[in-house]
């Protein structure tokens, strides 16, 4: 083999550790709306403001940054909420995203005392917000998401519980099987 210009034995730039699961208290650092009229989704960019994993998803991405590699680094720390919409053929369950909407803001009132929605979106950057995250597999490889929002207070007085992980996602071989991907098979079922 002949030698490779600029070749250099290193070892692979680590990647960030995942988030554990768990209830945090963050800030809403940006806001847009995604998508066009009828189907569009309210994004919150939010970020952890208290313990250990203070300021967790800017540090992520810068790091992720700093690795490069073939893909863009993406921000993890959005939630996005579809916008309800009774004239949306996408949506058949618009009672469900109605709910879910009002489950969202109900969460950012109740964290900022004072606050009331009022259906001006750049009004919730810099509002307190708790977040639920959660588990799940895609591929058979662990990750976590934010599930949903939550009161800051009832992340603090302990009465809000961590979601149950997502259900498994991605090639159909894989997903159901929580052993990351790998088949398991006993003694009896090799041909040998």
């Amino acid at each position: 083999m002949k030698p490779i210009e600029g070749f250099k034995a290193e070892a692979p730039a680590a990647s960030y550790p995942m988030l554990p699961k768990g209830l945090y208290v963050a800030k809403i650092n940006n806001v847009k709306i995604d998508g066009d009229e009828p189907d569009q989704r309210l994004v919150l960019r939010v970020d952890i403001t208290e313990g250990e994993h203070t300021g967790y998803y800017v540090k992520r991405f810068n790091s992720d940054k700093e690795r490069g590699g073939q893909y863009e680094a993406k921000y993890k720390g959005d939630f996005s909420i579809q916008i309800p919409n009774q004239n949306n053929p996408r949506r058949q369950h618009y009672d469900w995203d109605n709910r879910a909407f009002g489950n969202a803001i109900w969460a950012i009132e109740q964290s900022n005392p004072g606050y009331h929605w009022d259906w001006n979106e750049q009004g919730l950057k810099g509002k307190a917000v708790g977040i639920n995250v959660r588990g799940g597999t895609y591929n058979g490889k662990p990750y976590t998401s934010i599930g949903r929002l939550e009161s800051v207070q009832a992340i603090r007085d302990g009465s809000a519980k961590v979601m149950a992980d997502a259900k498994p996602r991605g090639d159909a071989q894989t997903a159901g099987n929580m052993d990351g991907g790998a088949i398991v098979v006993t003694d009896d079922e090799l041909p040998f």
